[in-house]
């Protein structure tokens, strides 16, 4: 568990390094661009109070973004029991509790740490499962929290944003400099100001790729080792696999396209939100039912 702790801290720092260096890039780009200063120290400021805000408020806005509502005991009781019981149980304070309006089951936990971390499990699936089975998958996604598997997911859903935003910033001031050039094209300083514009133009698209192509994917395959060990860690809470073996069977047997869950917060979720398909292995966040259970039902022996 702390081997995992540690590698999600490298993650995240590593992530936050390269987002990092791209601001500065784009600052000395747009310096020379200029031909002032004052562009890079701007982006240079703006990186790290970016980072911060976007990282303290991750949490809230992944949550939101996956449909998250909260819920007090007196509206959802069976819901807070289990989750205060299985919180209680890890040595975690009790996670904010709520539910998703969703007929697809599934269930959903942000966190940076555990002392911030919320919870949340759809209408489906508290309409499907039992109890046993609930609190299989509670414990499951009380394991990401221990464990800090929201801290990459989290600072990824908060950088693809950013990054996105930077690749717009590109695109446009690199079609702005190649459509000046071409209503008044000259040699000489307009030649370099045309090629300077296909660059940008060039940079930001790659920016571009990495924040809606290449991120998903890199984020999906981190997540998807992520939850053979969450499995693990829910049954070590509960010391039984069969309700885990069960509540991954029932909800795999249903509808599980969860309509709020974007392509940022689907490595949150208990089970994949697009399906099992072909599209699945390659975006998908989690791996396929089938090898989870298998592997619950190989710990089932020791138990």
């Amino acid at each position: 568990m702390y081997r995992q702790i540690a590698r999600n801290k490298r993650w995240s720092i590593l992530l936050i390094a390269l987002f990092c260096v791209a601001v500065i890039g784009l600052g000395v780009l747009s310096a020379w661009v200029v031909g002032e200063v004052w562009p890079f120290w701007l982006l240079l400021i703006f990186c790290p109070l970016y980072v911060w805000w976007a990282l303290s408020s991750a949490t809230t806005s992944a949550a939101n973004t996956a449909g998250w509502a909260a819920t007090d005991a007196e509206q959802q009781p069976r819901l807070h029991r289990v989750v205060e019981t299985t919180a209680l149980r890890a040595g975690i304070p009790m996670p904010k509790v709520g539910v998703i309006n969703d007929p697809a089951p599934n269930a959903f936990a942000a966190s940076l740490s555990p002392k911030n971390a919320v919870i949340g499990v759809t209408t489906g699936a508290l309409e499907l499962l039992d109890d046993t089975e609930l609190e299989a998958v509670v414990a499951h996604e009380i394991a990401h929290i221990v464990n800090h598997d929201g801290r990459v997911t989290l600072t990824t859903f908060a950088l693809v944003g950013s990054i996105a935003s930077v690749a717009g910033i590109l695109l446009v001031l690199g079609w702005g400099l190649l459509r000046s050039v071409l209503s008044e094209f000259k040699f000489g300083l307009g030649l370099i100001m045309g090629m300077l514009g296909i660059l940008m133009i060039v940079i930001g698209t790659a920016f571009a790729a990495v924040a809606f192509v290449l991120g998903p994917l890199i984020s999906a395959a981190v997540s998807r080792r992520r939850e053979f060990l969450a499995d693990a860690s829910g049954v070590e809470l509960t010391r039984f696999p069969d309700g885990l073996i069960r509540a991954l069977e029932k909800i795999h047997a249903q509808p599980n396209t969860v309509k709020a869950a974007s392509f940022e917060v689907r490595g949150l979720f208990f089970v994949n939100t697009i399906g099992e398909g072909v599209l699945a292995q390659w975006l998908g966040s989690h791996p396929p039912v089938a090898e989870r259970v298998e592997r619950l039902q190989l710990m089932g022996r020791s138990f």
